[in-house]
């Protein structure tokens, strides 16, 4: 991961866009959001005094990291399973399509790469680490993809039947488009908390739909990287993507619901601020539910093996299959 950071430096350094005054053209119900905030600002709190056996919440955030590789393909239309996404990250993996394999194996190292530079604040989140890090997530898989450059046509998002559900800016557009967007984002977008910026970033990202392919997979590691530099990235333990790829529906309809069917800033952003900080919220209770699930089960283990009708290693085996 450090050769890939050393990467990023290089092509930064090879690519340069000046800093300019940029804006982002929303509109913003504050008041509506502040319940979501409150409940993620007491998770954030539970989550910091979590009381879990350190080798359990490193099994916690094994998991964590393979449904947060496994959510964000999916969501895009990547086939494998869970456990077929751990046999590929461990190598294990032979019997899957190419494409489908580097798609997780690309998104390992994005993401990786989001984590690696979230506590480093010299280095700059805009225009310049968003083609990064969308270079990262189609390395190798397509060069007709051309990772980390503009599209030059159009690429109206479709259902699966075909059906044109939003229309994306003209690709002439799109290069002003995220210079703004960048400049918004070094500024310090609107210095709103985290978790509001995170989907204020995945909004406009998706909605201008820079790229020809992998528009998502970025705007999620982007709402990532701010999640986690502004200091919630709940010790690890918790999958945003997998989530929302769990509730694919309602986060596709929030995208629509803020972003309308075409870009026309501004755009009341409301909507789907809302929902993804109440996703993060729910992704919380999530792993929660599970914490305090295994921490009753492991108590009655606990008295049968002091009790000597249980050996130790069944504790072990619990928590691997939890």
């Amino acid at each position: 991961m450090v050769q890939t950071r050393r990467l990023y430096h290089l092509w930064y350094s090879r690519n340069p866009i000046l800093p300019r005054r940029g804006n982002v053209k929303y509109s913003l119900k504050r008041r509506t959001l502040q319940d979501g905030i409150d409940q993620l600002e007491q998770r954030r709190q539970i989550f910091q005094n979590l009381p879990l056996d350190p080798q359990h919440a490193e099994w916690f955030r094994h998991r964590a990291w393979v449904r947060t590789i496994h959510g964000t393909t999916r969501i895009e239309g990547n086939s494998l399973s869970a456990l077929e996404v751990e046999d590929v990250l461990t190598g294990a993996g032979s019997a899957f399509t190419r494409k489908d394999a580097l798609e997780v194996l690309a998104t390992r190292e994005a993401l990786g790469f989001v984590d690696e530079i979230a506590p480093e604040r010299n280095v700059a989140i805009d225009e310049r680490l968003i083609r990064h890090v969308h270079a990262l997530v189609l390395d190798d898989i397509d060069p007709l993809l051309t990772p980390g450059a503009y599209r030059r046509g159009p690429n109206a998002v479709g259902d699966a039947q075909g059906n044109v559900i939003f229309r994306t800016p003209s690709s002439g557009d799109v290069p002003p488009l995220m210079r703004e967007f960048g400049s918004w984002l070094r500024r310090g977008h609107d210095k709103h908390p985290a978790p509001v910026a995170a989907a204020l970033a995945h909004l406009e990202l998706v909605a201008i739909h820079p790229f020809y392919d992998g528009n998502g997979r970025t705007a999620r590691a982007l709402a990532r990287l701010l999640l986690l530099r502004g200091g919630y990235a709940f010790d690890g333990l918790v999958s945003l993507d997998a989530y929302l790829d769990n509730d694919r529906r309602a986060y596709f309809d929030a995208i629509r619901d803020s972003a309308g069917i075409e870009y026309r800033p501004p755009y009341d952003a409301t909507a789907f601020v809302e929902y993804f900080v109440r996703s993060i919220v729910g992704a919380a209770d999530f792993v929660l539910s599970r914490v305090k699930g295994l921490t009753l089960v492991l108590a009655a283990l606990r008295r049968d093996v002091i009790a000597g009708r249980l050996p130790a290693r069944v504790q072990d085996g619990l928590v691997d299959a939890w």
